[in-house]
């Protein structure tokens, strides 16, 4: 074997092994690259949940803050002596001493088996709202009253989930604040209030606006009218009472005229030709 043959031997030994050497490390850089990526996206989707997990977080930190700045809080103030705690006049007190104001406020009182309810001027009973901002106080006097509702466990009466009949929770105050929230005080312990967050679903002491939505009733401005189709022979028969009845005013009153708006009028005096009396 001549040299030439042998150096062509030894250069493509030489470039095969250095293909192969190319296409390991063609393989392993892919294989390396798969890898990476694969960490690069498990890194990425980690850091996306961690800053999902904060923005998360970083909402409800503002909501919780923003509720607590506006979040009243309403107390009891200068409780009466035992011997008269249970007339309504004496013992129903309440400020808002908290940050925002207390809207659409209302107290419920149940003693001896009767309500009471908080309202505006008497003579507008139930129907005007209360607001109290920071600072202002509800007692009874010739704008603010507590009225007699009626009997326990009568049809206004919320239930023990609004008001109850222990000493320790006859005395109840609600009201909302200025984000959507609703709060439930006992004025008697003083205990921190109960909140009903906006959207969520409604806590069994909801009916404390409305007592109809304690028995899980729909309200009266809510309901839908039902209307049913008067049979036509009804009809008739109600317009022949009423013809009837027209008749028998006419008869009765044969000077006036009677319509169907049930106004009276002096029926217009009719002569006919040649004669004296008036029909």
């Amino acid at each position: 074997m001549d040299t030439t043959t042998i150096i062509l031997a030894i250069t493509a030994g030489v470039v095969g092994l250095t293909l192969i050497a190319i296409a390991v490390t063609i393989v392993l850089m892919v294989r390396q690259n798969r890898a990476f990526s694969s960490e690069l996206r498990r890194l990425v989707d980690g850091n996306l949940a961690l800053q999902t997990g904060a923005a998360k977080e970083l909402v409800e930190q503002v909501r919780r803050e923003a509720a607590v700045a506006t979040m009243p809080m309403l107390v009891l103030l200068d409780e009466p002596p035992l011997g008269i705690r249970d007339q309504p006049w004496a013992a129903v007190r309440v400020r808002n001493v908290g940050n925002g104001s207390a809207l659409n406020f209302v107290v419920w009182m149940r003693v001896g088996g009767h309500l009471y309810h908080s309202a505006g001027a008497e003579a507008k009973g139930f129907s005007q709202d209360l607001h109290l901002a920071v600072g202002d106080t509800f007692e009874p006097g010739p704008l603010q009253n507590m009225l007699h509702v009626g009997e326990a466990h009568g049809y206004l009466d919320p239930g023990d989930a609004v008001v109850g009949e222990e000493p320790s929770a006859n005395l109840m105050a609600y009201c909302g604040d200025a984000v959507g929230n609703r709060q439930r005080f006992n004025l008697r312990t003083g205990d921190p209030p109960e909140v009903w967050e906006r959207g969520a679903d409604a806590p069994p002491w909801a009916g404390a606006w409305d007592p109809r939505l304690s028995s899980g009733g729909q309200l009266l401005r809510e309901t839908q009218p039902v209307w049913t189709e008067v049979p036509e022979r009804d009809i008739r028969r109600l317009v022949e009472a009423l013809h009837d009845v027209l008749d028998a005013l006419r008869e009765t009153a044969p000077d006036q005229h009677v319509g169907l708006t049930g106004r009276a009028s002096r029926r217009p005096r009719v002569t006919e030709p040649g004669s004296d009396i008036g029909m």
